[in-house]
Formats: structure tokens, C-alpha cells, sequence
């Protein structure tokens, strides 16, 4: 059995799309669990007529949980052999998707996750491949931590799981903007196996409502949450000079020029690593208007990581 797995939060008609694309799978063996956040029973109503078609199983969050906290409680009531966590505004564009993804399964038992293309449409109707790097899908076993640069694996919807991966991976309930690039990168290095479907299975619907809107008009949550991933990943990760550049030009487009702009971006000193401190300090060695220009900036960013490692 498949779990797909729902947190609901109040627009209705995405759960209606949403079950609507599930009813079209050729694969049937499905249970859809929805955690519902809605201060109101609107998801509730809406999934009436969906009942008697479809394995669903309805929980209504009192108080509400909150995302991630409600990924991770849909997850933890699924029962299926397999996971998929469905964002409500998101939908199986292929009716056989269900059906790639597990063959995948069958074709190699050592695997413990597939995703396929991320691809994305705009209110107006038009589709967008969000995957950059395109090596990067087949190089995630050796180099994790550039899903930083470019999350090819994409969001929750893209992938489906074995039941193995509730038992060693969580969302970390402290991130908004990171928690997807976490999980994945967490996935990996917990020693989960993957394989990768370069087709357009699944569709991220994009909308002004989306976190990547409030981040964007919250930069500080962006940069702390950037810099707590920095500590996760470990010193070790900046021996990678692709991820050492990351977070210089995270630093310099922030424009972290004293200690106290740590702090107006919510974050204590305490916080950051060694690592960034030392690319701090480096940046601040230069007058801002070189570190702007991409090939002095480069130059920069490569005696410092050169001076980094010899540390």
C-alpha cells in the first residue's frame, strides 16, 4: 500500500485537486491521510464526496501543528509500505506516477527513496523545470550537501519513500525555508539509496501564498537558517569549495560586514560556526565594492578557502 500523506491548511480546492489526481492513479492500493491545521471544517467538508471512493483517513489538528510539525504527524499515521507527503497545492500530473515510482522499488530493493523532475506551473498555466545542475541528480551519493547550490531532488511531493525511512529521518521541526534541503540531504547520508525518473510525474503548483513568498519577504529567516544548516553539515562540508562559495556569497550578498549584522538577522554569535566566521573576517579584510565584482569576489573566496583548509 501507498500513504499519500496530506497536511492540510485551510484552500479546500487544492485538497479537491489533490484527491481528484489520486482517483486517476492506475496504481489503486492507496490510503490518503490528511492532518488538517484549518481553523474551520472547510478540508473536512470538501473530502465528503471523496469518501466513499478513496481510503482516506481525517484528523483534525486541535491546536494546530504547524509545518513541519504536521509533515511529520501525517507521516507518523500513515500506514503503507510506501510514503509519498503531498502538499495540498501540489498534484499527480501523470496518471501512471504512482506506478513509475514503485517500479523503481521493484527494479532495486536497495534503494530506500525516488524522486522524479521537478517541475512546477504558474497561476497562468505555464510550466517551469526547477532543477538546475543536471548531473547533480546522479552525484547526490557523493556530494549531499550541494543540494544547497541546487535542490534538484525537490519538495516533499516529488519523492516517495519506503516505511524503513520514518524510523532514522524526521523533518527538523526547527526550519521553514531549509526543512526540504535537510531532509534530503539527511536522507542520503542516513545511507538511504535512490533513483531518479527524468519525467514529469508530479506538479508543484506555485501561488502567492507559498513559504518561498513569506521568505522572501523575510530575508532573516533565509540567512539564520542557512547558517544553523551550516553547523549541521560540519566543518568537514567546507573542504568542498562549491559549498565554501555558497556561503561566501551568502555572507557578502547579506553584506555581513560587523558582528551586530549577525544579530539584526536574529541570530547570536554563537551560532555560527568557525568556518564562517573565518570567511567573515576575510570579507571584511576587503572593501565592499571589490567583493561585488564576481571575479575579484572569486579570487578572494579561493584564498580564503585555501587559508580555511590549511587551518
Amino acid at each position: 500500500m501507498v500513504s499519500i500523506c496530506v497536511p492540510a491548511y485551510k484552500k479546500p480546492a487544492y485538497v479537491a485537486r489533490l484527491l481528484e489526481a489520486v482517483l486517476q492513479q492506475s496504481y489503486k492500493d492507496v490510503e490518503v491521510v490528511i492532518t488538517d491545521d484549518s481553523p474551520d471544517d472547510s478540508v473536512k467538508i470538501a473530502i465528503e464526496p471523496y469518501k466513499n471512493q478513496l481510503n482516506i483517513q481525517y484528523f483534525h489538528n486541535v491546536p494546530a501543528q504547524g509545518s513541519p510539525m504536521n509533515w511529520n504527524k501525517a507521516i507518523s499515521l500513515s500506514k503503507g509500505d510506501y510514503f509519498v507527503l503531498m502538499h495540498q497545492d501540489d498534484w499527480f500530473h501523470d496518471p501512471h506516477a504512482l506506478s513509475l515510482m514503485l517500479n523503481s522499488f521493484e527494479k532495486d530493493p536497495n534503494i530506500g527513496f525516488v524522486f522524479c523532475k521537478n517541475t512546477a506551473q504558474k497561476p497562468d498555466g505555464s510550466y517551469v523545470v526547477l532543477q538546475g545542475i543536471p548531473s547533480l541528480p546522479y552525484q547526490l551519493k557523493q556530494f549531499p550537501n550541494r543540494l544547497v547550490l541546487a535542490q534538484v531532488i525537490g519538495p516533499p511531493s516529488n519523492i516517495m519513500l519506503r516505511k524503513e525511512v520514518k524510523e532514522k529521518v524526521q523533518y527538523d521541526e526547527r526550519f521553514i525555508w531549509f526543512v526540504d534541503v535537510d531532509y534530503n540531504v539527511s536522507l542520503i547520508k542516513a545511507g538511504f539509496n535512490y533513483a531518479y525518473i527524468d519525467q514529469h510525474l508530479v506538479t508543484i503548483g506555485l501561488h502567492k501564498d507559498q513559504t518561498t513568498e513569506f521568505v522572501g519577504e523575510n530575508l532573516d529567516i533565509k540567512f539564520r537558517e542557512n547558517i544553523w544548516f551550516a553547523a549541521k553539515m560540519g566543518a568537514e562540508a567546507f573542504r568542498d569549495w562549491k559549498i565554501f562559495d555558497y556561503y561566501w556569497r551568502l555572507l557578502r550578498n547579506f553584506r555581513i560586514r560587523d558582528e551586530k549584522d549577525f544579530q539584526q538577522n536574529k541570530l547570536p554569535l554563537e551560532e555560527v560556526v568557525p568556518v564562517l566566521l573565518h570567511m567573515f573576517h576575510g570579507q571584511k579584510r576587503v572593501p565592499y565594492f571589490l567583493l561585488r565584482l564576481g571575479l575579484f569576489s572569486k579570487i578572494f573566496m579561493f584564498l580564503n578557502f585555501i587559508t580555511w583548509k590549511l587551518k
